[in-house]
């Protein structure tokens, strides 16, 4: 019988290269991707225009997993540009990011929690990425922590703060060497006592996971001073392949904690079949159920939107297909004010949802259930929540 607790690094993954040379793969792929990928001329054209916004990138293995022949392809919709990203209608901060920045590179919006934008750097660039601003060419951005230390002063200064979450872009995409110097310097704030890291690269790079026998180490080493939960990304059941299940894997075996964190997107995973096996097949492989984020109004994104109450209906459906382990995940609206989980609807003229604030930002007195008047259009709410009860 194969020890749990051992970690795996194949002959398989190390043929195919390490984390870094699959990356700088992806990197040249996508440099040449309307050469290289089978493309109309018009979805060509859509790659080079791109490029000079929010460039296609696309992870080197995970390509193969795309029917590129087959325009509706989830995978495809998801990692390809394209000509309903036109439309400039909504925000590129939605979730009021700009408010909660203490210095750059550092948020602050709810009270335990502090936030260390790591990086901008992504292994592929989801069309939906409610943070495409840190990548787009036409913004000029920079919301890196550059000064570490002042950061770490703050979180030093602010004991309510139990909790650190490494985001991006893909904090994985940091060097160990980074990564053990930024969790090296949590460690010396007491009050800190656990980091969380969202990252997608079980997905889109699981070679990172499963070649990087340092990155493991550096995980197994702190454990014994916090705990480390990895809130991954999966968008689809077919993105789970016999190498993420195997990162999957040494990151259990590493001590750390796994969580799933869900996009709900129109297009790529809005079915009933395919998000209930998506729960499921990670459920099983001991990823956490934990949020179903809803569509977000990102400039450029509207095609992946959808009404709150389809939205629903498809939520209630998959959970009666799964038991109460699997179904324990919130259906979440990040809103600027904060976390709403949406908990169901009230039919009549009009529609009536019911939310309740899971979380909310610093300084604002909200709490408790709230009842929204919606119709079957609405998609987000905005200016629309003050019918609080």
């Amino acid at each position: 019988m194969q020890d749990s607790k051992k970690t795996l690094i194949s002959k398989t993954d190390l043929e195919r290269g390490d984390w870094k040379t699959q990356l700088l793969q992806s990197l040249s792929l996508s440099h040449e991707a309307e050469n290289l990928l089978p493309l109309s001329q018009a979805e060509r054209e859509q790659v080079i225009n791109a490029r000079q916004q929010f460039p296609l990138m696309v992870p080197v293995g995970y390509s193969d997993l795309i029917d590129w022949q087959n325009p509706n392809d989830p995978l495809r919709l998801l990692l390809l540009p394209s000509e309903n990203e036109i439309d400039d209608n909504g925000s590129y901060d939605t979730s009021g990011e700009e408010f909660s920045t203490i210095i750059q590179g550092l948020q602050h919006k709810y009270e335990q929690t502090a936030v260390l934008i790591v990086t901008q750097a992504c292994a592929g660039h989801c069309r939906y990425c409610f943070r495409r601003r840190l990548m787009s060419r036409d913004i000029i951005t920079k919301e890196t922590i550059e000064d570490l230390q002042a950061g770490i002063e703050y979180i030093k200064q602010h004991p309510e703060i139990d909790n650190v979450l490494l985001s991006g872009g893909d904090p994985m995409i940091c060097s160990t060497n980074r990564l053990a110097n930024i969790f090296a310097a949590l460690a010396a704030i007491p009050h800190i006592t656990q980091i969380r890291i969202s990252s997608k690269l079980p997905a889109f790079l699981p070679s990172r996971f499963t070649t990087d026998s340092q990155l493991l180490e550096v995980l197994s080493s702190y454990q014994a001073r916090f705990q480390i939960i990895f809130q991954c990304h999966f968008d689809h059941p077919r993105e789970i392949t016999l190498f993420s299940e195997a990162a999957i894997h040494n990151l259990r075996a590493s001590g750390c904690l796994l969580t799933s964190q869900i996009a709900l997107m129109k297009g790529i995973n809005n079915d009933v079949d395919t998000l209930t096996e998506l729960f499921k097949r990670l459920h099983r492989l001991g990823v956490i159920p934990q949020y179903l984020f809803h569509p977000r109004p990102v400039i450029h994104t509207n095609h992946f939107q959808m009404p709150i109450v389809e939205g629903m209906t498809l939520v209630e459906a998959v959970r009666q297909r799964c038991n109460g382990s699997v179904k324990r995940f919130r259906y979440i609206l990040t809103h600027e004010q904060g976390k709403l989980e949406l908990v169901g609807t009230i039919p009549g003229q009009p529609t009536q949802l019911v939310a309740r604030w899971h979380q909310v930002r610093r300084g604002l007195d909200k709490s408790g259930v709230m009842l929204v008047e919606i119709n079957e259009k609405t998609n987000w709410l905005e200016g629309v929540m003050s019918a609080e009860c």
